[in-house]
């Protein structure tokens, strides 16, 4: 297999396999395995040839992964058993919302499998390039400082997604979903009440799973609205929310809000494309700084980090280390594979963009192939991280996929990353330079009075009065608090790209 034709994720890794003893089973196998036994000894062999943690599996020959298997009735209880080899950290359980999910190393890897029907379970929300649905976001916010009732308010509209086609922008406060305006929570100013929380979750569930969705809200300029959408099975997701120039007198400072990080070759994608338009208006204006705002981006082609990564970084800094991948020792040596883990370049000759700046904007939902692209122009651009709390997700590792059979594949965590001033192991998050700067979601990207642009406008040495002048929109006033979220994107985890 050729890494180069295949995506990869970014998840857990660490640690060269050394060789190992191989085991034979205490008893031999004394009937025909069966197609799913198999299936399952396939499984395992592959986790322990792919898996960072190889060292952490025991090398059994194929009739000692026939008998281990036996003891498992399923190919997803079979993983996780072998994902519960890998070592803890010791650092605090991992969290995504306030869902604890484990302080494995390993808790990524995963199976795709076809069902009866031909439809594809894809494990912890796996997709790349299309999603389905209405594409939005929410999240909670109370409208007053002492208020008792708190209100939906979207946050998020996916770029591609019939919320956004629509016109439905960030910041709207939700009224009434179907006309139910039954949709507020109590809150006693501190906490939401959990039983209204659990009552709201199980509308809005249904609410984004039916064929049409009506909305009535109040937008981020105080103006009443209502929108009626389609569901969509399938949509090209646009990763790009939003890009602008601030104008000042003394300098120009450009705006990239990025959702994901989707394929951006060949150079006839249209991703491709826009973003070269994109970064060409940053070099006509001038602009030495740049907002770069990951709030929600969960992850995607390691590719496409690196075509960023290029765009940024000034051309003096051709051929010099982007970063370098640790994998095992069979992937290290393996004629099939070795050539997809070489060390990576800047290729950035001819880049007339000479950025000095970036400030990238990060709450705890920025993960994977943005900590990659962040973490890569560290040693060689001032990159300040303006977070909403005092890290970003913490992912610095990934996958490829091994197809098993045409209805199974598997993915390992394979790899992890490390920048060229040997940064890596930030399994909690990376740290951040500017914490606790609200994520404020009653007002829309780009605007810069929003307090996490307003907060790197600031440090770009432009005062309040100009930024308030310069808002690409009258944005209504201060006028309320996220107190928590309801949904959000998934996690895409960091992917390679295809030659």
């Amino acid at each position: 297999m050729n890494l180069h034709k295949y995506l990869l994720f970014l998840c857990l890794g660490l640690l060269f396999a050394c060789k190992k003893e191989i085991k034979n089973p205490p008893t031999p196998i004394t009937e025909e395995p069966t197609e799913q036994e198999r299936l399952r000894a396939s499984i395992y062999d592959y986790f322990n040839k792919y898996s960072l943690w190889t060292e952490q599996i025991p090398d059994l020959d194929e009739e000692g992964q026939l008998d281990f298997v036996k003891g498992y009735s399923s190919n997803t209880a079979l993983l996780s058993a072998l994902k519960n080899m890998t070592p803890q950290y010791s650092f605090k359980p991992y969290q995504t919302l306030n869902i604890t999910v484990g302080n494995r190393y390993d808790r990524y890897s995963f199976l795709e499998e076809s069902e009866t029907e031909g439809t594809i379970n894809r494990a912890d929300g796996f997709r790349m390039d299309t999603n389905d649905g209405y594409g939005l976001s929410f999240g909670w916010g109370i409208l007053t400082a002492n208020a008792t009732i708190a209100y939906p308010v979207i946050y998020f509209v996916e770029g591609g997604s019939p919320a956004q086609k629509g016109g439905v922008k960030r910041g709207s406060i939700v009224y009434a979903i179907n006309g139910d305006e039954d949709i507020t929570v109590r809150y006693n100013g501190s906490s939401l009440n959990q039983t209204d929380v659990r009552n709201f979750t199980t509308k809005l569930e249904a609410a984004l799973e039916a064929n049409s969705l009506d909305l009535e809200v109040e937008t981020a300029e105080g103006e009443e609205k209502k929108y009626t959408l389609g569901y969509q099975d399938a949509y090209d997701i646009d990763p790009v929310i939003l890009d602008s120039v601030y104008t000042y007198p003394d300098k120009n400072i450009g705006y990239l809000a990025y959702s994901s990080f989707e394929e951006v070759w060949p150079k006839t994608h249209q991703n491709y494309e826009k973003l070269e338009d994109i970064f060409d208006s940053f070099k006509d204006a001038h602009v030495k700084d740049l907002i770069l705002d990951l709030r929600y981006n969960t992850g995607g082609y390691v590719s496409t980090a690196e075509y960023l990564a290029n765009k940024m970084v000034k051309a003096t800094d051709h051929g010099k280390l982007m970063f370098k991948y640790v994998v095992n020792n069979y992937l290290a040596t393996s004629p099939q594979h070795k050539a997809g883990f070489e060390d990576v370049y800047f290729e950035n000759n001819n880049n007339q963009l000479a950025l000095e700046n970036v400030y990238v904007l990060a709450t705890e939902q920025t993960a994977s192939a943005s900590e990659l692209l962040i973490s890569s122009l560290k040693p060689y651009l001032n990159v300040t991280i303006i977070a909403e709390t005092d890290r970003t997700y913490g992912k610095p590792v990934g996958f490829f996929p091994e197809e098993i059979t045409d209805d199974v594949t598997l993915w390992v965590t394979s790899f992890k990353t490390i920048n060229a001033d040997g940064y890596t192991d930030y399994w909690n998050g990376m740290d951040v330079d500017e914490d606790n700067i609200d994520d404020y979601i009653f007002k829309d990207f780009g605007d810069a009075t929003e307090n996490m642009i307003a907060k790197a406008l600031g440090l770009a040495g432009i005062p309040a009065p100009s930024m308030r002048a310069s808002s690409q929109k009258s944005s209504s006033a201060q006028r309320g608090v996220k107190v928590g979220l309801i949904n959000q994107p998934r996690e895409r985890n960091m992917l390679k790209t295809k030659d």
